[in-house]
């Protein structure tokens, strides 16, 4: 008979290779217009790969509202492997996914010796389809990469905690600094350490629970610190919305409704998206009905914690570990997210695993097929969900084809659309999303950019003017952008509209003089090319690109002794006249 040891390896082979066919998809996806622009392709900080100067910005940067330096590593370390093919980066999160699979078995495999119960709950943590998001989108890979350290801490604390010595406790120390280097949510981990130690550990039978509340003293204050660090960066980049905003009651009422909808998720994983917005709480039965389900299954629990300990310990574990994210103090526009349910499913994988095999223990042959065929379907979905991750059009054509009155869905299919030149298509979802939220300065400006591009400037105004709240965060880089994006298409009179926009929300950008005098040149108005030129020049005298410009001006407009001297000024400041005597010699040509 073979031992359950010498299984293991064929286990964790057979887990990837599950994990790997589930995932095949991702080989077809690219980067998402949803944060991966900002976190990697536009990232200035990582663009140089793994640099002593990248990873000290790593280790004291709160960009983007957290503080996890070792996923910003792990980006740049894709950044040298891959540059930004996101084939890479897909492939990168794969892995680390697939080590996160590893990690489970062998943890749940060394705390409770059982080979299949554990094997099965990592079967599905490796192919539920709720993990798609956290896999698929490049953006995420702070959430598998906590995974991996979280994993590899609770087998390094059960290590320890069947043999205390203080080499041991260093490591499920360090581990435990990783995850949280790598994601604060790992903030809930010493709670689930004090799980572990009701079950599968037994270490309650054994001393009281206070020893072992004093034994996470380290663990718990590390909590503390990045749960405090996360709330100050968060406030900093005004991602927390104050809590006057919604009452302590709807805060309640929404996390029961969060919990129970995040249960039937596990049950029915279907219309899963990338954005779920929040409905209006304007009846209490739901919300009573989600209260008492909940307050009954942890009676239950309870009841059964002597006989069925494995209930009480995965039932703590699903709902200790999704407390961060249930939006109690508000961090995000949205009351769920697939991501969120990563690591907090486990506990439910580790109820429906030991449940099914306890009920089955005596029928073998009907738990192997039942087993078989929910990996089966789960994996099918998972490779439908990955399919949606394809671009950004698919993804929130999806999201809008999945949920009601999805105005973030409804807003980046809009921009979508805009960037493939389907603009009366985008006008019509951003329109959609503007009944919903009138008042949001990103889906007005958007609006306003597509009524800009059709030419519809005075019914355009009033969504520049409700957009302004946008530049306090985004600056006049978005507009800048579009506006060179146009003057590449040579649509010279939208890219003018843009550039003039520029000046109205930053009037200390002078360098945008230089590309109002290229949209004026090409539209052929050189006096008033001219004047911005001069403009540009007043406030940027060593610019030679401006004097090259203005000489190209001066020449169309028939006057060639200025545009000489303005050539010789140019070549004069350039740091490679070549261009410059080119230009130069034409000038001089009749």
């Amino acid at each position: 008979m073979i031992r359950d040891n010498n299984l293991r390896m064929p286990v964790i082979l057979a887990l990837c290779l599950i994990t790997f066919g589930a995932y095949f998809g991702l080989k077809d996806c690219g980067f998402v217009n949803y944060d991966d622009y900002k976190y990697v392709i536009d990232n200035y900080n990582i663009q140089g790969g793994i640099t002593i100067n990248s990873i000290l910005w790593a280790l004291k940067t709160s960009y983007f509202s957290y503080w996890h330096p070792f996923t910003w590593i792990s980006h740049m370390g894709d950044i040298s492997l891959y540059g930004l093919n996101p084939r890479g980066h897909h492939l990168s999160s794969l892995v680390i996914h697939m080590g996160a699979v590893a990690a489970v078995f062998l943890f749940l495999k060394y705390a409770t010796g059982k080979l299949w119960q554990s094997a099965f709950v990592a079967a599905l943590f490796a192919v539920h389809p709720i993990n798609v998001e956290s896999v698929a989108w490049v953006s995420e890979r702070k959430n598998v990469l906590c995974a991996l350290f979280w994993f590899i801490t609770a087998a390094a604390y059960v290590n320890y905690a069947r043999v205390p010595a203080v080499g041991r406790y260093v490591v499920v120390l360090l581990s435990y600094l990783c995850a949280l280097m790598s994601k604060p949510m790992a903030v809930t981990l010493p709670l689930v350490m004090l799980i572990l130690d009701f079950w599968p550990l037994g270490r309650f039978r054994i001393k009281s629970a206070l020893p072992l509340i004093l034994e996470k003293t380290p663990f718990f204050a590390l909590s503390l610190l990045s749960g405090l660090f996360t709330i100050y960066a968060q406030a900093k980049n005004e991602a927390v919305a104050p809590l006057s905003e919604s009452s302590t009651v709807y805060r309640l009422s929404s996390a029961a409704l969060s919990y129970m909808t995040y249960l039937g998720k596990a049950v029915w994983p279907v219309a899963l998206s990338v954005f779920y917005p929040y409905k209006d709480i304007s009846s209490l039965w739901p919300v009573v009905l989600s209260a008492l389900a909940l307050a009954a299954i942890t009676v239950l629990a309870v009841w059964i914690r002597k006989s069925r300990p494995y209930v009480l310990a995965g039932w703590l574990w699903f709902l200790v570990t999704l407390l961060p994210v249930l939006q109690l103090v508000q961090t995000s526009a949205a009351p769920i997210a697939d991501r969120y349910a990563y690591i907090p499913f486990v506990g439910v994988f580790i109820i429906v695993s030991w449940g099914i095999s306890d009920i089955l223990q005596n029928n073998k042959t009907i738990l192997t097929l039942s087993a078989a065929s929910v990996i089966i379907v789960l994996s099918l979905l998972t490779y439908k969900q990955t399919g949606y991750w394809q671009d950004t059009g698919t993804l929130f054509k999806h999201a809008i084809d999945v949920t009601e009155n999805n105005f973030l869905a409804y807003n980046l299919y809009g921009t979508h659309l805009l960037s493939t030149g389907r603009t009366d298509e985008a006008i019509e979802q951003f329109e959609r999303a503007l009944i919903i939220m009138p008042d949001y300065p990103a889906l007005n400006f958007n609006m306003w950019s597509a009524l800009i591009i059709k030419g519809r400037k005075a019914e355009a105004s009033s969504y520049f003017e409700k957009s302004l709240p946008y530049w306090a965060v985004w600056g006049d880089t978005p507009v800048f952008k579009l506006g060179i994006s146009f003057l590449k298409q040579k649509k010279y009179t939208t890219a003018l509209e843009f550039f003039l926009k520029v000046l109205v929300i930053n009037p200390q950008n002078t360098l945008v003089y230089k590309y109002i005098g290229m949209a004026l040149m090409g539209l052929r108005q050189y006096g008033d090319a001219l004047a911005y030129i001069d403009k540009g020049i007043a406030t940027l005298p060593d610019n030679w690109e401006l004097f090259l410009q203005r000489g190209l001006v001066l020449k169309e407009m028939g006057r060639q002794d200025e545009a000489v001297l303005s050539f010789k000024e140019a070549r004069r400041r350039a740091p490679n006249a070549q261009v410059i005597n080119d230009t130069f010699k034409s000038v001089l040509t009749p």
